[in-house]
């Protein structure tokens, strides 16, 4: 049994995102600290005063901004509530399990076997908020070790036991406790895009407001407040599953209910931990340093998802895997970009709805607090990483760009093919106004696009397919008019409830309201189960013997040359049928039979159950969002049923691609051994 564990959440450049993607996001947000760079100019003055108050804003004493005594010690109670809870479920397998081994054995070892049972679970369920297995640590001496002991004086910051680099458009402190509590040791985590994009001036700003934590002592209780809404938010996030156990239930259960009280008055506490953090940069002489690299960053976030759009959407059609100069190329357009999207970025930071996992206040709030005028950014100079780093940057920087394309890799393959699709579906069909409508809001983006969808679903309300396709425009854009459209869609054909609750809880988890995410969750669980019911038992037999209808030929040819592409299949058959009715409702049921090569070490990639959700996202990308897909992969080791061979064999139109090699030969059946 191992550790609980999250995969790494897709940036905003992806055509979608999937809840649990969204925990992951949840967990990143609560790590975040600030980053960006430029010069300092002379008429910014590190230390200020509040007007009328003649307090320096730098002056971290009692007379700052603080957060009252009375709030401190009710977060205190609530993190030992929700730890208590947390441990309470953990007990609930353990102690019928210590009962039954004390009538075997003495009290005294019933309860060590209790005990050491105990620790196991409470291990094996414990998320673990920082995951450093891909972080680079940075090897003692180098020209960023100099900076980060320098700052570490200045603010009083201490020791830095470890820096690491990660692929995070961020950088975080955080102390990580050894054996039974013992020997913790500080690190420093720095995003590799931060030195690509910031200057000297702004990454120190940056690594001094880190720093700051330490010296603020927010370290041991900023990171348990900060383990604790992580691991709960989690279970918050969770949809509910009949496969849930007792403790996963509960814990489901006791995070929708507690949980959004006690991450709201952490989050009041977050904030003044970066206000403190932020005056410890300006005791650095940094303040505005430290605000133009907050602005960079803002910037960068907004330009990649507000005004590159339609640069994605051209990279993406061009090619099914991201071009190897990704980022370097992404820079230059936002640098292209970044004087006129300026002011609309500045809108956008300050009418942003408060969420209920915001860890830190506004751009505008932070730059007030510092009396620091925010600017536009200039991006003259060389870049902080050539400057950390002179001798090896290039190649540091080559292998953060590669790992980056691999690790996207899936989401620009699926959004490549879903935009080929849509552009083959306006190319074949010329005088379907509403296909054309559906395929220019995707494939230009544009604000005209959109209102003209939007006025042909004016004209056509009772148009489900219309409806689904406005409502997630919309979202992509920050509208939240598009929820109204999809749950449109929903009403008119029930068949679509599952991707449009997907869409509408995704955009929910972004929200302070912990109502509409918990009944915007449970509503997806319910379609879910609802779904779920089509699958009957005998859907594979009909496989085997019903007639079967091919894919349209756009998505055959489509989802063959996905197919080619991947060296780990040999054979792959689509054909469609009807489900069964339930209440009147009858879903068309895509399945796929692949054969795939299970000889060799087999990367996490290539297991079985992800090359399983690969076809399966890869033809919902090809196909209409109220038809459901299931699928069946065969190793070159097992027997294909030779009735189904048969059956397929007659409609060709069912194969997409040929087995290569020799099918029901030199077969072992295990089970029959």
């Amino acid at each position: 049994m191992g550790k609980l564990s999250l995969p790494a959440c897709r940036p905003g450049m992806t055509a979608t995102c999937t809840v649990t993607c969204t925990a992951a996001v949840q967990g990143r947000a609560l790590q975040r600290a600030c980053g960006d760079c430029c010069n300092l100019p002379p008429s910014r003055s590190p230390v200020c005063t509040r007007r009328g108050s003649g307090i320096p804003i730098g002056d971290t004493s009692k007379n700052a901004m603080q957060f009252p005594i009375v709030q401190k010690l009710k977060l205190i109670v609530l993190c030992l509530l929700a730890e208590g809870i947390y441990y309470i479920l953990a007990l609930v397998p353990v102690v019928p399990f210590t009962l039954l081994s004390a009538i075997f054995y003495p009290p005294t070892t019933a309860l060590l076997i209790g005990a050491t049972l105990f620790l196991v679970v409470v291990w094996a369920i414990q998320p673990d908020p920082i995951d450093d297995r891909d972080a680079i640590t940075v090897a003692p001496g180098s020209v960023l070790h100099q900076w980060v002991h320098a700052l570490s004086a200045a603010v009083d910051g201490g020791r830095i036991h470890r820096i690491v680099l990660t692929d995070e458009v961020n950088a975080s402190a955080y102390v990580s406790p050894g054996f039974m509590g013992l020997g913790a040791r500080r690190t420093l985590r720095i995003g590799l895009p931060l030195l690509q994009c910031l200057s000297s001036h702004e990454v120190k700003a940056v690594v001094a407001h880190e720093l700051g934590h330490f010296s603020r002592q927010h370290n041991r209780a900023g990171h348990w407040v900060y383990r604790v809404r992580y691991k709960w938010g989690i279970y918050l996030l969770a949809h509910r599953s009949d496969a849930d156990g007792f403790i996963q239930s509960a814990q489901k259960l006791v995070a929708r209910w507690f949980i959004p009280y006690f991450l709201r008055q952490s989050s009041a506490w977050s904030h003044q931990c970066e206000y403190e953090a932020d005056a410890c940069a300006q005791r650095a002489g940094l303040a505005g340093s430290l605000i133009d690299a907050l602005v960079k960053v803002e910037l960068h976030q907004h330009i990649e998802q507000h005004v590159m759009q339609q640069d994605w959407v051209q990279w993406k059609l061009q090619s099914d895997s991201p071009p190897p100069n990704i980022l370097e190329t992404t820079l230059e357009h936002i640098q292209r970009y970044a004087a006129p999207a300026f002011a609309p970025m500045l809108a956008a930071a300050q009418a942003r709805p408060t969420r209920l996992y915001d860890t830190h206040p506004r751009l505008q709030q932070r730059a007030d607090h510092l009396c620091v005028t925010i600017e536009p950014p200039q991006w003259h100079g060389v870049c902080a990483g050539a400057e950390a780093f002179p001798n090896d940057w290039a190649s540091i920087f080559q292998a953060h760009q590669a790992a980056w394309v691999g690790k996207h890799r899936d989401a620009w393959y699926f959004a490549h093919y879903r935009l080929r699709w849509l552009q083959a579906q306006a190319d074949a069909h010329p005088n379907d106004v509403a296909l054309q409508a559906v395929a220019m809001a995707s494939l230009s983006t544009s604000t005209t696009a959109v209102d003209a969808l939007r006025a042909l679903v004016a004209d056509h309300p009772a148009n489900a397919y219309l409806n689904y396709e406005l409502g997630c425009a919309l979202l992509d854009n920050d509208d939240e008019d598009g929820i109204d459209h999809l749950q449109a869609a929903v009403r008119l054909n029930k068949k679509m409830a599952v991707p449009a609750l997907r869409r509408i809880s995704e955009y929910r988890l972004q929200s302070d309201c912990a109502q509409a995410i918990e009944r915007s969750i449970r509503k997806l669980d319910a379609a879910l189960r609802w779904t779920a019911a089509f699958f009957d038992r005998d859907l594979w037999s009909r496989f085997a013997n019903e007639p079967l209808e091919p894919l349209p030929a756009a998505a055959r040819g489509l989802f063959r040359d996905a197919v080619r592409a991947n060296p780990r299949i040999d054979g792959c058959w689509v054909g469609s049928l009807p489900s069964r009715s339930i209440d009147g409702h009858q879903f068309k049921i895509n399945l796929v039979v692949f054969r795939m090569d299970g000889s060799g070490e087999l990367s996490p990639y290539h297991t079985e159950e992800r090359m399983k959700a690969h076809m399966a996202h890869l033809l919902e990308t090809v196909t209409r969002p109220d038809e459901l897909t299931c699928v069946k992969a065969v190793f070159y080791t097992e027997p294909l049923n030779p009735r189904l061979l048969q059956n397929i064999n007659k409609y060709p139109e069912v194969c997409i691609a040929q087995p290569l090699g020799a099918v029901n030969q030199n077969v072992i059946r295990i089970d029959v051994l």
